[in-house]
């Protein structure tokens, strides 16, 4: 419902005030002409390289990001002034440093992947370590009392305690992966996603220019729908594996 009423208003704002779909097409062209610019060969063709960009840069923020995180986030000593590096990496704008990756990485897929993945793994770091910080250390000491190795106490006390807030932060993780994949394709790119929005503009074709941005807000939902269904059955995950049961019944 809320979506329809979304559609009429955008509808009445374009043919009312805006008239021009050089600007800002209707939806109705946009399902008309747009959708056609979508489904045609070569704009799917550039989807999907922007898909498989943006999955090998969450791949990699997910992993870097988790992994780093809950290392610092049971270091102790070293989680503030751990978060106070990454929390001024977060609020760093990247889009300057771009040159750097690719003369680091050159032109193409590794220097868009890197950069998706340096925009999504800082904050996957921080809500990690802020995770695994606050681990409840007497869990943990009772959990090794108990005869549980280092595995056994990251399995079964540290990871289901941090589920909902990794889940969260990866979340924001994906959402700034395909930020930072589509900003290089805008820059430098010859073909993805961000190459086609840029002729687009270039050439004022609103009705396309509308469907190609819905198309990748069509994507993003849907990565999101599934880490939220995700972090639903890790959930369950966690109350299966919460101490002390967990730990007894496979002692």
């Amino acid at each position: 419902m809320s979506i329809a009423v979304l559609a009429a208003a955008w509808e009445l704002v374009c043919r009312t005030l805006i008239r021009s779909d050089d600007y800002l097409a209707p939806p109705s062209r946009v399902l008309t002409t747009g959708v056609a610019y979508v489904l045609d060969r070569d704009t799917l063709a550039g989807l999907w390289v922007t898909t498989t960009r943006f999955l090998g840069a969450f791949a990699i923020t997910a992993l870097v990001g988790v992994v780093l995180g809950l290392a610092l986030g049971r270091t102790g000593r070293l989680v503030p002034p751990a978060r106070d590096i990454f929390t001024v990496l977060y609020t760093l704008p990247l889009v300057p440093f771009y040159p750097l990756f690719v003369l680091w990485f050159g032109l193409g897929f590794r220097s868009e992947v890197a950069f998706g993945a340096i925009h999504g793994a800082v904050p996957v770091v921080l809500g990690t370590m802020a995770a695994a910080s606050r681990v409840d250390e007497t869990l943990i000491t009772a959990t090794r009392a108990m005869g549980a190795g280092r595995t056994r106490v990251l399995t079964k006390v540290v990871l289901p305690a941090t589920v909902p807030d990794v889940v969260g932060a990866l979340r924001i993780g994906a959402a700034l992966s395909l930020l930072g994949v589509l900003l290089a394709e805008l820059m430098v790119s010859v073909d993805g996603v961000g190459h086609i929005i840029a002729a687009l503009i270039a050439n004022l074709r609103g009705p396309e220019l509308d469907a190609v941005i819905l198309a990748v807000c069509a994507g993003a939902a849907v990565v999101n729908t599934a880490l939220h269904q995700g972090e639903r059955r890790l959930s369950r995950w966690r109350a299966d594996s919460a101490f002390p049961g967990g730990v007894r019944q496979r002692r």
